[in-house]
Parts: structure tokens; sequence; C-alpha cells
């Protein structure tokens, strides 16, 4: 049988085709993402997407590798419900398609290599992972970084990033519900949520540590991330507020570092952050008074590193991931 556009040879392909292009103006946010990367023959080779094949309609079509690609937890209509995937696809390959199919995880949250799996298939290839090998062999660790604003935490972490790759860091990749920013991307900076979807995540416990910073602004660090991160052998760093560094440390115990940097004092806290020059009087204020909350929470951490001399507190920092690592 010979395919054209019109790959429905039944007489429901004008139904089909009036319920696909409503499909269309309402992707689910998995596919949404993937539809970014197939569109405009970006991979080499024409997409359509929500297209009607035989009976149904499938989620993404390449006709001249007849290729599908299938999102779980995506549409169908009424003559597709009671029918399996496994049904679907023995369908499919009978008219001489194949099939790949991933969940809304794979695409949401390891995007990179769903693109992979289907360059390898559009080339002939098995279908292979791009997650590079445990680092020794070993699943990684975490390094829980906390501190008040202004105690250098930040070139604290930008050292031990840059300067010691035999750490084998990688930031966190948090999730947010706010909008990206600039050329922000989806599961690179943040991973990006509507504040439905995060409060609907948070209810099934998939956070390991979440804020909302005010109505409807959440900031968290997903489980599943985490856990992907660790299987690649990475040694994951959370650069986070104390109530989530002591979050984390309790769900991971042993396998995580908390590391809580101080200031030598609360009027040197105050000399930094006047020296900063980022913040009116008022905003520096409200900073030491928040500083001084959170070191109540310093004795809960693991260690306390003193930021008292910057060089020193580097070589401290090197020593103690050097002993937690090894």
């Amino acid at each position: 049988m010979k395919y054209d556009y019109m790959t429905s040879v039944t007489g429901n392909y004008p139904l089909l085709k009036e319920i696909a292009k409503g499909k269309r103006k309402a992707p689910t946010q998995a596919e949404d993402i993937l539809w970014k990367y197939l569109r405009g023959k970006s991979l080499g080779y024409r997409f359509r997407r929500q297209h009607p094949i035989h009976n149904f309609i499938v989620d993404f079509l390449c006709l001249q590798k007849k290729l599908v690609i299938e999102v779980d937890g995506g549409y169908h209509n009424e003559s597709e419900v009671k029918m399996s995937d496994k049904e679907r696809e023995c369908i499919l390959k009978e008219q001489g398609f194949e099939v790949i199919r991933f969940t809304n995880e794979e695409v949401l949250y390891d995007t990179e290599n769903v693109i992979n799996k289907i360059r390898d298939k559009m080339r002939g290839k098995e279908a292979k992972s791009t997650n590079p090998p445990s680092f020794g062999g070993v699943r990684g660790r975490l390094i829980i970084v906390s501190a008040p604003s202004g105690s250098g935490k930040s070139t604290i972490v930008q050292y031990l990033m840059q300067e010691h790759p035999e750490f084998n860091l990688a930031f966190s990749i948090s999730a947010t519900s706010r909008p990206p920013r600039g050329k922000e991307q989806h599961g690179v900076e943040y991973f990006f949520l509507s504040p439905e979807e995060f409060r609907e995540k948070i209810q099934a416990g998939e956070f390991l540590e979440y804020e909302e910073v005010y109505q409807d602004r959440f900031y968290g660090t997903l489980k599943s991330q985490v856990e992907r991160q660790l299987s690649e052998g990475q040694n994951v760093v959370f650069d986070v507020d104390v109530k989530g560094g002591c979050n984390i440390k309790q769900f991971y115990g042993d396998r995580a570092l908390s590391i809580f940097i101080q200031p030598p004092s609360v009027d040197e806290l105050r000399r930094r952050l006047l020296h900063r020059a980022t913040d009116d009087a008022e905003q520096i204020e409200r900073r030491l008074a928040k500083a001084e909350e959170e070191m109540s929470y310093a004795p809960r951490f693991d260690y306390i590193l003193v930021n008292d001399d910057l060089e020193t507190a580097k070589a401290e920092a090197v020593e103690l991931l050097n002993k937690f690592l090894s």
C-alpha cells in the first residue's frame, strides 16, 4: 500500500483530520518541547504532528523514514481509548511504520538523550544512550552548600567547579514555575513548569525540597533529576537555602556532604554587603536579619566553613571534598 500525505485510507480520514487540527492547538508540555526539535526539517527530514494513520492519530510522523514517535500521556480519540499501546504499535508496524515511544518524563527531563535516540533511529542505527559512563564506575554523591547572602558562597562554589575538574561536579538543575528569560532553555538552566504542574508534583512527593517565594512562583529540586545525574556518576552540587539544604541532607544521609559557609561576624557581613553596593540600606538590613536566622541552622550542617579569608576558605573547601569523594 502506497501512502502519500493522506496516510489514513479509511473513510474516517476527514473526521480524523479535523480532530488532529484541534490537538495541534493544545499539545501537552512534552509534545510541545519535542516539536521544537522536530519542526522545520531540524533533523534533516520533515515531521508532521498529530497526524492520522489508519484509524487513529499519532503524535509525530516522518513519512520519508516511515517513523512514528509517540509520547505517553498524550491524546486519544474515542476509537483509541480501548486500544493498548502494544495493539497500536502492531497495527502501525503492519502498515510499514516503525515506532519509537517515550514517556513524558523522558522528554521533559532527558530531552537531549531523546533527540539523539531519534537521530540514531533515523540513521538506521540501534538507539543508544548518550549518558556518560559513571565516574569511576560508581554512583555520584551530593555536595550541599548554603550560606547567608554576602558570605562568598558563589565564589567558592564556582572555584570548585571551574578549577577542580577531578571532582566531576555538576549543578543540580532546579525546577521553577516562572517563565524562561532571554535564551534560557527547558532542561538546561531550569525545568520550566506551570504553577499547576508544580503543585501536582508537590502533591505526588516528587521534590526533594521546594519553596514558594511568592504566590505561584515556585523553585524546587526534583528527585528524578538528581537521581539521573547521580546514576551518570556526577557529583551533584546544590546551591540552596538552609531549609532546603537540611531537607536534602536528611533525605540522602551519608551520601551527602552539607557545608555551611559563614562570615566571621554580622558586622563583617554588613561591610561586605555595603561594599557590594547592589542593595539600598533597607534591603541590607533585611538581608542581615535573614542572615542571623540562617546562621541559627549552621549546627545542623556537617561542616561550618568560616570565610574570613577567601583563599584559605577555598583551600579548606578543596580539602573537604577530597576527603568526602575519596
